[in-house]
């Protein structure tokens, strides 16, 4: 009896202490990593959240950039780090989610607790102001009438255009051209030049052009209209099941304790919501979308399935 008490006061000492020292999270600084070079969407997102999370937990938020391997050798420090919440870092989708199935990533999606989403950046079809589409509809319509006689600019395999395009043709049946380009900026001139249909780039990279009233947008590829777009109407609305955006959010390693991984969570909410910060975002065009932790992982997992089925159906080299 005597050893019995004696091994329930040890456990409930060791679990008080446990206690305590999740309840001073944090006492040193804590890293962030970066899994791209600075100066990129996620590194901005990454920079305005550590200049405000570390004045809401009061240790500095050190940020260090990981490119390489299209962020793949970042998402792997993040999941490899101790999981003690002192290393946290930004993961983007669909990139953290498509690694692991087109080729044997470092790390698997489960290696990896999600905390929070910070930015969604929905994408668009969209064509130069004089095409002859008018909408989805008439995109299809001739794309199907046309098979292979619509293009579309993408960024190359892997990249978030080539996934609506496979998307689009899965829910449709249609059949695009892919033209493939060096980037968004490219896509961009292309259209605007007609060297191509359409293109497939997010709300903030065409704004501008959308604004001066150079290109007409078919569709936004959003679960509901953006907040930065809310005339635009969804693929969904136009009855095309597509939706494709670029996610910008916060994970741990997967082993993180509870009570750490809730003391961020609780902190980044709070500065996410905060009016500071949403006018900083406004004002570097970045539009925000919280996402709680089980929502996050919701999100993830259904991109999972989603990636996975078009993985199935078309494998693309990478």
């Amino acid at each position: 009896m005597n050893r019995l008490i004696h091994h329930l006061l040890a456990f409930a000492i060791a679990a008080t202490a446990t206690a305590q020292a999740h309840a001073a999270f944090p006492e040193q600084p804590i890293t962030m990593i970066v899994p791209f070079p600075a100066g990129g969407g996620a590194d901005s997102a990454g920079r305005l959240l550590a200049r405000h999370l570390e004045r809401k937990l009061g240790q500095p938020v050190v940020v260090m950039n990981r490119p390489g391997a299209g962020g793949e050798i970042g998402f792997a420090a993040i999941a490899r780090a101790k999981p003690d919440g002192y290393t946290i870092g930004i993961v983007t989708a669909p990139n953290v989610v498509v690694l692991p199935i087109q080729r044997a990533a470092q790390y698997k999606l489960g290696d990896l607790a999600p905390i929070a989403n910070l930015v969604e950046d929905v994408g668009i079809f969209f064509v130069r102001k004089e095409h002859r589409f008018q909408s989805m509809k008439d995109l299809l319509a001739e794309a199907k009438a046309k098979p292979g006689g619509v293009n579309l600019a993408t960024t190359g395999n892997g990249g978030l255009p080539h996934f609506a395009l496979l998307s689009l043709q899965k829910s449709t049946g249609a059949k695009l051209m892919a033209v493939p380009y060096s980037g968004t900026v490219p896509i961009r001139q292309a259209v605007l030049a007609g060297d191509v249909d359409v293109g497939f780039i997010t709300i903030a990279d065409a704004s501008s052009d959308l604004q001066g009233g150079l290109v007409r947008a078919l569709g936004q590829a959003a679960e509901q209209r953006s907040a930065t777009a809310a005339q635009m109407p969804t693929l969904r609305e136009q009855g095309v099941d597509v939706v494709i955006s670029a996610l910008r959010g916060v994970a741990a390693p997967a082993r993180t304790p509870a009570p750490v991984l809730g003391i961020l969570s609780d902190a980044i909410a709070a500065v996410v919501r905060s009016p500071e910060f949403q006018r900083e975002a406004a004002t570097q065009k970045m539009p925000v979308r919280y996402m709680a932790p089980g929502e996050f992982q919701g999100e993830l997992e259904r991109q999972d399935r989603d990636y996975r089925a078009l993985w199935r159906a078309s494998p693309w080299e990478n």
